[in-house]
């Protein structure tokens, strides 16, 4: 199949630029949503003091391109996280294309490249919703919803996804947020194992270290790593931890059902992302990541700010 194919089979629901943005709020925390740019998360922001301070790395809209999308905010990954060798997925017998093997990576499925439809809203929560037919690029139809809830602590996500196939459909969820850093950004990730990437293995992860007590990644003044780093991480529970003593805030994600979690910073830029899964980048399991006909498939994260 050629590439224009498959960017055709992955672009179902084209953008609309004039949409417009949902904004909830509780106390003194403000959330920006933008149905029609993936059903983004675009600002996380605290307001009760005299500057405000900006959990996510806030999302610019102007010139929004979804085939270069900005690394801001947070958006939903499905009906896969990451990536897979070759942009192909092995499942049970069959060979899944989900883009030309010799295209740059497709990253994180097809939700955050297409727009979301307002279910319900108020001023503290919104659902946001996905149909997907089935393409060749995924032969499973499938439907999303997203539900934002804020409250004067924090805020929840929940994501559902339902196989609307005829066979059972595999499937990969996670949330993808761009946390704000500054000089003095400390992170504490709770995990088990770390997964890194080597040099055959595309960026996908290859070397396995086990690990006994929390990640601990500095990213103050002369202690900011060098170079880009990404950290596959095995968790009992997703939960990790990022303190601004500069401001005295912090930000706490806990996320029950996700047994992964990844850690991506990127040299030079001024956001670090902590990204619950429910699967290893990389492949997806017949067996455990299998969405039956007519069942849907849960993962809700928390969002706890201090």
């Amino acid at each position: 199949m050629s590439m224009s194919s498959h960017e055709k089979a992955g672009s179902r629901t084209p953008y609309r630029s004039a949409s417009p943005a949902v904004r909830l709020a509780s106390g003194p925390i403000e959330i920006e949503l933008h149905p029609a740019l993936g059903a983004r998360i675009g600002r996380l922001r605290y307001l009760g003091e005299a500057e405000p301070f900006d959990y996510l790395a806030p999302l610019e809209v102007a010139n929004f391109n979804p085939s270069s999308w900005p690394r801001a905010g947070c958006f939903t990954m499905l009906p896969y996280t990451n990536k897979f060798h070759g942009n192909t997925l092995k499942w049970g017998n069959e060979v899944i294309r989900v883009a030309s093997p010799d295209a740059p990576a497709f990253l994180h499925g097809w939700g955050l490249r297409q727009a979301w439809s307002v279910v319900e809203a108020s001023s503290t929560h919104c659902t946001m919703a996905l149909c997907a037919a089935a393409t060749d690029a995924w032969p499973w139809a499938y439907r999303s919803e997203l539900r934002v809830s804020v409250d004067a602590a924090g805020m929840d996500l929940a994501l559902a996804v339902f196989n609307e196939s005829a066979r059972p459909m595999p499937i990969g969820m996670g949330f993808h947020p761009y946390f704000s850093i500054d000089s003095g950004s400390e992170a504490t990730v709770n995990a088990s194992a770390r997964w890194q990437a080597d040099a055959t293995s595309a960026g996908l992860p290859a070397v396995r270290e086990a690990v006994d007590m929390p990640l601990r990644l500095s990213l103050q003044n002369g202690a900011l790593p060098e170079d880009t780093l990404t950290w596959f991480c095995e968790t009992p529970r997703a939960e990790a931890v990022i303190r601004y003593p500069n401001s005295g805030r912090r930000i706490s994600l806990s996320c029950r059902e996700a047994q992964y979690l990844v850690v991506h910073y990127r040299a030079g830029e001024r956001f670090l992302c902590l990204e619950p899964c429910t699967h290893q980048a990389g492949g997806l399991d017949t067996l455990t990541h299998a969405a039956l006909p007519g069942q849907s498939v849960s993962l809700s994260m928390r969002l706890h700010l201090a």
